[in-house]
């Protein structure tokens, strides 16, 4: 897979740096969700490919494929969920902070009960991740790989730190400002 760009992250350790709510969801969908959706087809395809070169002789790869598989398909629908759902409304509270829209009608009774929502799947894909990592060895290639094969598991260490970023953006930073907006509205 070819090496993509590691995210530029203003506000990860500043977060008063994302004061306008749509401009981090903005960011969030165009940096991370963006990533996922590339890395996600490019990875599988990759491990794959190790599966059917390597599998016989390295059967750890089944399982690391499997775990990979689970977490990409989860990921793609978590992000859909943010996307269509929760994001829109956040955006919505921060127009109506703003003074530009009215308070938004809220479908899910209070922002908080998606947010859990969205922070659960946060801990189910962290707990993938770990699984790869530990399933991984640390992302370290066998020494029997050429080049091209051991730049897989550089992606997934990749990966790994950009969902890393991502979720640790959304739980400590956008979340609780759609929270603290949604309060000081109602």
């Amino acid at each position: 897979m070819a090496e993509s760009a590691s995210p530029h992250l203003p506000g990860t350790s500043e977060p008063d740096q994302w004061r306008d709510l749509a401009d981090l969801v903005r960011h969030i969908i165009d940096t991370h969700h963006c990533y996922v959706r590339q890395a996600v087809p490019a990875l599988t395809a990759d491990l794959r490919r190790l599966v059917n070169t390597y599998g016989h002789s390295h059967p750890e790869l089944h399982p690391i494929r499997q775990t990979f598989t689970q977490l990409g398909e989860e990921l793609l629908t978590h992000m859909e969920k943010e996307e269509n759902i929760l994001f829109p409304y956040i955006r919505e509270l921060a127009a109506a902070h703003s003074g530009t829209e009215p308070f938004p009608p809220n479908p899910f009774g209070t922002v908080a009960n998606p947010v859990r929502m969205m922070e659960d799947d946060h801990q189910e894909a962290l707990s993938l991740v770990a699984s790869l990592h530990d399933l991984t060895r640390g992302y370290t290639p066998a020494q029997d790989w050429s080049e091209d094969d051991a730049a897989c598991y550089a992606e997934l260490a990749h990966f790994e730190a950009d969902l890393r970023r991502h979720i640790n953006l959304e739980d400590t930073v956008l979340f609780p400002r759609a929270l603290d907006l949604e309060e000081g509205l109602a």
